[in-house]
């Protein structure tokens, strides 16, 4: 066994350097010139033509499993399709146009596959320069039943979810849920999701709920930017919820913090530019009013407990996009699935001011009182593709609000991605994500690392601390075989973090390695993936070891 840990810890230090090589090969790849994209055709927009296809196409329906998967479900609606068409007859498309409601119809969620064309008119009387457009699309599987249990430290809890993601056709999503664990603790929630109120591109979700520790509800409206020259967009929601926050040790809840949360938000933007280099201006708002109860459980002499706080938040909102391309992938976070991956810059930032009401009487509390503080969250992300089968990405964000000159609370995050297909049916992966946060008013923060944050191997919060490092690297292997309507896939991966408090040492590595299989179906997982790890840990913590331990989830660990 000893050895076998051995050679797979220095296996895992060849695929950091190989991983290293690979991003160095990446970066003198970015220095390849880019051909001018050649001036699009204009076309005068005729017919509209909807196809639309049960989750199984009818050849396939004379077999017993696909007729009956068809027979429970709705078809999607031809109107729901048509409401993402922002061009009618008689305007102007080219052939970007069809591109862009071809992803924009992928991202529903409600779609197999989606295939949109501009072909010559059927009308012969048409001219030369008009065109039909020709959507076809192929449903995936709306309803999702689920069920889970888990024994962790001395708690036993079991859940349940049911959902239907497509109700009656018509884009909607309906979902009930319940969890309850031998505390006698009980979570229910219900949720309705309105792609289109009253036909509108304004979508709207209520939920609500019931738990131990207060009711829930929830409204929200959202009309987003529809499509890339969408000029204004704008978001208005309210929640009332009664929530623990817990904090761990070694993978046990040892104190946790009743509260009592109301919100109200609303924010606005305009669009300006063109479809591939715009910016949005806009304005945010938010309220907030947090009811805190004194913490329990064996650490919470140590939790700092504020007073009950009102916080109020008013400043504007900037934005810059820049795309190069849309490139089409498959076998990258999916299987077989089409994904769409933006090349170019994202960058954003909201600036602005708080407003801060905390009242005497809390837990240890330092910050009783009112004060007006600045607060800033600012992103910055580009996405690159070097030939047809090479990805990265970089994501730097931020957050920061100042009391008296001094950070009151932030937050930093950066996340790298790296992709390389050229080896097929291997995709090599590479992740690796730093978060460092800390505040000094509210509660604190606490940040774990475990099998449910990247990693596998060790008990889900079995670490914390206020800055992490994990670094992820798979071999994701195609195996080209189908079982039914399933495509499969394997993995063989390594994991590797550290942990640590401000101002202090990281603790680590803490390192696992692994391998895993993926199961995909664009026909009832569209997007999704079913992710089964067994992964073997190979550290100690505070004297403790650690098994092997087996994961089923569904999505991967890290995407692009």
């Amino acid at each position: 066994m000893a050895s076998f840990l051995i050679a797979a810890q220095r296996s895992m230090v060849v695929g950091l350097a190989a991983a290293s090589l690979m991003m160095l090969g990446l970066a003198q790849s970015a220095e390849l010139p880019i051909a001018e994209p050649p001036t699009p055709e204009i076309f005068t927009l005729g017919e509209i033509r909807v196809e639309r296809d049960g989750i199984f196409p009818k050849d396939q329906t004379e077999q017993f499993i696909p007729r009956l998967v068809n027979a429970t479900h709705w078809t999607t609606r031809e109107s729901v399709i048509r409401r993402e068409i922002w061009r009618t007859p008689g305007e102007t498309v080219d052939q970007a146009f069809a591109e862009e409601l071809e992803r924009n119809l992928r991202s529903l969620g409600l779609f197999a596959d989606v295939t949109v064309k501009l072909v010559p008119s059927g009308d012969p009387t048409a001219g030369a320069r008009v065109r039909d457009l020709h959507v076809t699309t192929r449903d995936r599987l709306s309803i999702g039943l689920g069920a889970g249990a888990s024994f962790v430290g001395s708690a036993t809890s079991g859940s349940a979810n049911l959902s239907e993601s497509n109700v009656l056709g018509m884009g909607d999503r309906l979902r009930f849920s319940y969890r309850e664990n031998d505390f006698g603790e009980t979570r229910g929630n219900v949720s309705y999701f309105d792609r289109y109120v009253a036909g509108s591109w304004t979508s709207a979700t209520i939920e609500g709920g019931r738990r131990e520790e207060g009711d829930a509800f929830g409204l929200s409206f959202d009309r987003p930017f529809r499509f890339l020259a969408d000029d204004m967009a704008w978001n208005l929601s309210a929640s009332t919820a009664g929530v623990d926050q817990d904090f761990f040790a070694g993978n046990d809840t040892v104190a946790e913090v009743p509260i009592d949360v109301s919100r109200l938000s609303a924010s606005i933007r305009w669009r300006y530019g063109s479809r591939l280099n715009f910016w949005t201006r806009g304005f945010t708002a938010r309220y907030a009013d947090f009811d805190y109860s004194s913490a329990r459980g064996p650490a919470a002499p140590s939790i700092r407990v504020p007073g009950d706080t009102q916080t109020i938040f008013a400043g504007p909102a900037l934005s810059y996009t820049k795309i190069s391309e849309f490139r089409e992938v498959q076998n990258l976070d999916t299987l077989k699935f089409v994904q769409d991956v933006q090349v170019g810059w994202v960058g954003s930032l909201e600036a602005g001011a708080v407003y801060r009401d905390e009242e005497v009487g809390g837990q240890g509390q330092t910050a009783a009182g009112d004060s007006t503080q600045p607060q800033v969250s600012a992103s910055l992300a580009r996405t690159l593709a070097f030939g047809t089968s090479r990805f990265a990405s970089a994501r730097l964000s931020g957050f920061a609000r100042l009391e008296d000159g001094d950070a009151a609370g932030w937050r930093t995050d950066f996340d790298l991605r790296a992709f390389d297909l050229s080896w097929q049916p291997h995709t090599l992966g590479l992740a690796l994500s730093y978060t460092e946060a800390e505040e000094t008013e509210n509660l604190p923060i606490q940040l774990t690392l475990g099998e449910s944050s990247g990693l596998r191997g060790y008990p889900n919060r079995e670490f914390t601390g206020q800055r992490t490092l994990l670094i992820n690297l798979e071999d994701r292997i195609d195996l080209n075989l189908n079982v039914s309507a399933f495509e499969l896939g394997a993995v063989v991966f390594a994991d590797a973090a550290w942990i640590g408090d401000r101002g202090g040492d990281f603790e680590g590595p803490f390192t696992s390695a692994g391998v895993g299989l993926r199961v995909g179906s664009t026909a009832l997982l569209g997007r999704g993936v079913l992710r089964m790890d067994f992964s073997v840990p190979f550290d100690d913590a505070n004297g403790e070891s650690f098994d092997p331990l087996f994961s089923f989830t569904l999505g991967q660990v890290f995407s692009l």
